[in-house]
Formats: structure tokens, C-alpha cells, sequence
């Protein structure tokens, strides 16, 4: 009898600890209330985040403006905040993203605005990250499809993508191929064949050093000739984004070029959708 009731006993202890490790996995959200946002995804490698320099006089919160969270809050609709939920968010960095969501949330006040952060530094087509299939790439989709289930009634504004550093480096020579495979996987993962999808110039500094470097960012530049509803922040025109030494962290845009980079992405959105 009694190594009955130690095997039950046994199996007791084992079923609540089980439990209590199934309840520490489960996400528990305090969801900021929204309804019907507009979505916009983020996509690409570090220069959707990195730019040194977070203001906290400049670079603030904005009423309306909500992100997706991952780390503690995965999941989550919580407020966006540099730096954002990317990957690999670093303090004192900061994105385009955020520029562009308060532009978008002064042409239509009424509407919340939901970012999707999902950059990811040094990474790109060549290494496996953003094809489909890869883990990045399904991680977008993923959470853009988990948006879209909890808000039906929200609307997919816009894709923003900056990449292209990782393939140039690694010498992807199907870029161009792989990039144009990417949007037409990406939109029709989503369900929007005509969701606008903006790209970004790399750092003209760092394109200026090396003539592989020149050949891809035309390639990306390009990219709203070939495809349709495609847009492209220049980042020499009207003006050349630079910082006062351009040789410090040479591949990366600093916090005040994001903020322009940010604008010049709206900019972008405004030629495609009015």
C-alpha cells in the first residue's frame, strides 16, 4: 500500500511540474487596446536599427504608434519605443521605422498605426536568412499572419526592407533575382499582391569605396523599375546622407540619418499610394 500512494504521489509532483513548466512557457500579453490598425512590416538587416545616436528629445513615443514586442513582452502589443523590437536592437540605436509611422499617423490621425519589427544585423539571401523557407523570412510571415488574425479589420500599409550590405560582402551575384524572388514570395504570403514595398539606398559613404558596392546599390534602386508598386529612399537625392565622419561605423546610417532615411521612406509611400 504504501508504494501505491508513493507512486501516486510521485506521479502528482511530476503532472505539477509539468504544469508550472507549461505555464512559465505560455505568453501572457497585457495588449495595448487598438483597433483596425495600420500594419506595417519591417524587414532586413541592421540598417533598420542601427543608427547611433537615440535621441531621447527626438526619438520618443508617440500616442497610437504600437509595435509588435518579442523578449519579454513576445507577442505582445505594447508601445513603440526605440529601439524597437528588432532582433538585434541595441540601446542608443535607432530605425527609420519610427519616422515613418508618425508621419503616417499625421496624414490619417484616426488611425492606430501596429510596426512589425523583424531586422536582423548581417544577414541577407546568400547566408539563408531571407528566402523563403528561411527563418527569418518565415518569422515575418509568421507574425504578420498573427496580426492579421488578431485584427481582422486592420489594413497591411506597407513592407519596409533596407538589406543588401551582407550579399555585396559575401558576393551574391543572383542578388537581383533573389531580392525580386523575395517580394513576390513575400506579398503572396501575406495574401496582397499590391501591399507597397519601399527599399532603402545603402550608405553612400560605404557604397562610394568599392565598385561591387556601386553595382548593388543600383541594383536596388532599380528594383521599383522592374516590379510594381515599389518604391526607393534615395539616399542622394535630394541631398547625400552623411554624418560628421563618415569613416565611424562606415556601413551604418547614424540616428539622424534614420530620421531622414524615415522621411524620404514616406516620402516613397505618398508617390505609390496617392
Amino acid at each position: 500500500m504504501d508504494s501505491f500512494f508513493k507512486l501516486k504521489a510521485t506521479v502528482f509532483l511530476l503532472m505539477l511540474s509539468m504544469a508550472s513548466a507549461c505555464s512559465q512557457d505560455e505568453e501572457v500579453c497585457s495588449d495595448a487596446e487598438i483597433s483596425a490598425p495600420r500594419i506595417i512590416l519591417v524587414v532586413g538587416q541592421s540598417n533598420t536599427h542601427a543608427g547611433l545616436g537615440l535621441d531621447p528629445n527626438i526619438d520618443i513615443p508617440e500616442n497610437g504608434i504600437y509595435q509588435l514586442g518579442r523578449f519579454e513582452n513576445n507577442n505582445c502589443i505594447i508601445q513603440a519605443t526605440e529601439p524597437l523590437d528588432h532582433h538585434t536592437k541595441s540601446e542608443g540605436r535607432i530605425g527609420f521605422a519610427l519616422t515613418f509611422a508618425k508621419l503616417l499617423k499625421q496624414q490619417q490621425n484616426q488611425r492606430d498605426i501596429l510596426i512589425v519589427p523583424c531586422g536582423f544585423g548581417g544577414t541577407g539571401f546568400m547566408d539563408n536568412r531571407w528566402n523563403k523557407g528561411d527563418d527569418l523570412y518565415e518569422d515575418a510571415v509568421d507574425r504578420m499572419n498573427a496580426v492579421k488574425e488578431k485584427y481582422p479589420d486592420g489594413e497591411m500599409t506597407a513592407i519596409l526592407w533596407h538589406q543588401g550590405e551582407t550579399d555585396v560582402i559575401l558576393g551574391n551575384h543572383n542578388y537581383q533575382n533573389d531580392l525580386d524572388t523575395f517580394i513576390g514570395n513575400l506579398r503572396n504570403d501575406l495574401g496582397d499582391d499590391s501591399i507597397p514595398f519601399i527599399l532603402g539606398g545603402m550608405v553612400p559613404y560605404w557604397v562610394e569605396q568599392a565598385v561591387d558596392r556601386q553595382q548593388q546599390q543600383q541594383l536596388i534602386k532599380e528594383t521599383a523599375d522592374r516590379l510594381g508598386v515599389v518604391g526607393y529612399a534615395d539616399p542622394t537625392a535630394p541631398t547625400v546622407i552623411e554624418k560628421t565622419d563618415n569613416t565611424f561605423d562606415e556601413i551604418h546610417f547614424d540616428a539622424a540619418g534614420q530620421r531622414e532615411l524615415g522621411q524620404r521612406y514616406f516620402q516613397q509611400f505618398l508617390l505609390l499610394t496617392e
